[in-house]
Parts: C-alpha cells; structure tokens; sequence
C-alpha cells in the first residue's frame, strides 16, 4: 500500500499529476483543477487546511510540476 501523502509534499503530487496527465501543460491548468486532481490522489490524507494555505500549496504543486516537464 502506498504511503499517505499531504498537501505538502508538492514534488510527489506534481508526479502524480504527470503521470496521470501527461499532455497536461501546468501553466494551461487552472488552480481549481490542480486542486480537484490533487483531492481525487487516493493516498492524499486530506487535513483542515485553510484556503489560502491550499492556495499556495497548489502553486507549490504547479512549480514542482512546471519543474519536472
């Protein structure tokens, strides 16, 4: 079973979400998309992380993601 990952750990979302979307360019997807995905990763143990802190992880994700394209 795969360990449980947070909203922290950008670099391990952003390669989820590469390999799940691979034609996806980071900069075309919309914040609310990064979020949705991120929220469907089964190991995600979501928190009671406020909006705004899920704001910036979400651009933390989209670096991380931009990174490694």
């Amino acid at each position: 079973m795969p360990d449980p990952i947070s909203w922290d750990d950008a670099d391990e979302i952003a390669a989820i979400l590469r390999q799940r979307f691979p034609d996806n360019d980071p900069e075309s997807v919309s914040e609310l998309e990064i979020a949705r995905w991120t929220r469907e990763i089964p190991e995600l143990v979501e928190d009671s992380t406020d909006e705004a802190t899920i704001q910036r992880q979400v651009e933390a994700i989209r670096d991380a993601w931009r990174r490694a394209a």
